[in-house]
């Protein structure tokens, strides 16, 4: 197979857990790469202003990321937005007021800012497996006042992503009809939280806005990922690899299985499928 892009999703599969940082060695395999003439993109969920440092210097990779799991394109060096894809309040208010009645935690991000109520932000504070994100809210977030859906409905915001956190798949059987009655596209993103964006921002269709501006079929991506909002890409990528921390529906979507993100799994499929090791 003639791979010409890899999307790279950054969290649990490129990055160590230190969730800033890539090891050696898949620093090796992906210069190796570009040096072939393969383009790199990074393929996240995060927003922009929270992008590792490392890929601040990586602009010639290909210079484009795909950001918000596919609500965005934009250049890395400069943050230009090429292709965007937003919610409005109006479109998010019955979400956000089921999933507040179902007593969920609800942020939306906008312009990489999370807006959410004070009491969400103090429950958050409250789970440990949240160390990472709760980093995050302390740089990035913002807290409302009143209820979030009154607040969207008045901020004139446009919104990237919107986090719902305490899920669980019976909650989500309850929250399910609301969500699929309206235009939006949802996933989960660990197995207590999920993210929603515009129907059309999916990580593939932002791949898809990335082959027609560098003028590469899709048949000729590799996608690598590990969770819920990479199975569009996997699925539509000539080659989806999944890494080997993956659950079960992601292994399931993909062509073909790596090792884990400690174990380099991204550096062993660039070495195996595009290096030739």
């Amino acid at each position: 197979m003639n791979i010409r892009l890899i999307s790279l999703d950054l969290d649990g599969t490129a990055l160590l857990p230190d969730h800033a940082s890539f090891s050696r060695r898949t620093e090796d395999a992906l210069l190796a790469a570009h040096r072939q003439g393969v383009a790199i993109v990074p393929t996240t969920g995060r927003q922009f202003a929270m992008l590792p440092p490392p890929l601040r210097v990586k602009q010639s990779w290909a210079n484009l990321a795909v950001l918000c799991n596919g609500a965005e394109v934009r250049r890395l060096e400069s943050g230009e937005v090429l292709a965007s894809c937003y919610m409005t309040a109006e479109t998010l208010r019955p979400l956000i007021d089921r999933a507040v009645a179902l007593g969920l935690m609800v942020e939306l991000s906008a312009g990489g800012t999370l807006y959410l109520t004070a009491e969400d932000w103090a429950r958050e504070r409250t789970i440990d497996r949240l160390t990472f994100h709760l980093g995050i809210l302390d740089r990035r977030g913002h807290v409302v006042e009143g209820p979030l859906s009154a607040f969207a409905a008045g901020s004139g915001l446009v919104f990237e992503k919107m986090n719902l956190m305490g899920l669980t798949p019976a909650l989500w059987q309850e929250l399910a009809p609301t969500a699929q009655a309206l235009p939006l596209s949802c996933v989960w993103s660990s197995p207590r939280s999920m993210e929603v964006t515009d129907r059309e921002a999916t990580k593939a269709r932002g791949l898809e806005r990335v082959c027609r501006l560098l003028g590469v079929d899709m048949g000729q991506v590799m996608a690598i990922g590990d969770s819920g909002n990479d199975v569009s890409s996997l699925r539509a990528a000539g080659l989806g690899v999944a890494m080997g921390n993956a659950p079960e529906e992601v292994l399931a979507a993909a062509d073909a299985v790596t090792g884990t993100n400690v174990q380099d799994g991204a550096a062993q499929a660039i070495e195996r499928y595009i290096l030739g090791r």
